[in-house]
């Protein structure tokens, strides 16, 4: 936002009486809100299920004590993270259970916060990176000469890239991204901001599904919506890195670069 939109906003805030949003508005944003604290709230238990299976991820049944003591510090790493960004969308999950949207100043400041958060919860993501690094350093026990442990931590990495980038891309957007999007329209119109046009696209299969359960079962509708799209595409995503793997393995060895018998005493010493 401009200095001289702030300043507009910021004048229409200060009269002597706070201007009012009509009820209808008031609906509109609220409605994109509650299923921001839904998602927010599906997201939570979901991270509280999936946070073991994240950690056993980590090799501390390595017999190398450096191994297990750099796996410590690195999960120590990890929860800090985690505890850290949730604290602060705790901050604005209680931001969102307010009703008291009344006034311009009310729809700045939490037009603000959201976008802030949103942008908060992309660097979340982009936190992970540096993990998947060390990680994948770690199994390969950070040796580069042995045979194939280059092209291991390379596809690792690689892994790592692509599941954040299908987040940031894909499920920021569909749980957050777009609800964010209709409040801070909806915020601009009041405040007599240029907003371009809402482009009608396409409806993708997840949210024909997200219609169809909610419809039937409301907000639980939502809730189990996300929870399989979030268990299904966690298998698609496996079974499709696992079929690419297998393309480029099959490949190599008929064209000659990959020697099956070495690729497979390499991940052997990683178990």
């Amino acid at each position: 936002m401009e200095l001289k939109n702030i300043k507009e906003l910021w004048n229409k805030d200060t009269g002597q009486e706070s201007p009012e949003i009509s009820l209808e508005k008031q609906k509109e944003i609220h409605s994109p809100l509650e299923m921001l604290k839904v998602n927010m709230q599906t997201e939570f238990w979901l991270m509280i299920f999936t946070l073991p299976l994240l950690l056993t991820g980590f090799p501390f049944a390595s017999q190398d004590s450096n191994i297990k003591t750099i796996s410590l510090f690195v999960t120590i790493l990890t929860v800090a993270i985690i505890v850290y960004f949730y604290s602060r969308f705790l901050k604005l999950y209680r931001l969102l259970r307010k009703n008291s949207i009344n006034t311009n100043y009310d729809l700045f400041t939490l037009k603000t916060q959201l976008l802030i958060s949103k942008e908060i919860y992309i660097s979340y993501y982009i936190s992970y990176i540096p993990l998947g690094f060390l990680l994948s350093l770690i199994q390969i026990n950070f040796h580069f000469d042995m045979e194939y442990n280059l092209a291991i931590f390379g596809v690792s990495v690689l892994i790592t890239l692509l599941l954040i980038a299908f987040i940031i891309r894909y499920w920021i957007y569909y749980m957050y991204g777009r609800y964010i999007d209709d409040v801070v329209r909806v915020v601009d119109e009041l405040n007599g901001l240029e907003v371009s046009p809402v482009i009608e696209k396409r409806k993708t299969w997840f949210e024909r599904s997200q219609k169809f359960l909610m419809n039937r079962m409301g907000i639980k509708g939502n809730i189990l919506n996300t929870v399989i799209w979030f268990v299904s595409m966690y298998f698609v995503i496996i079974a499709f890195l696992s079929a690419v793997l297998l393309i480029i393995i099959v490949a190599g060895a008929k064209l000659g670069f990959l020697d099956i018998g070495s690729l497979q005493r390499a991940l052997n010493k990683l178990n």
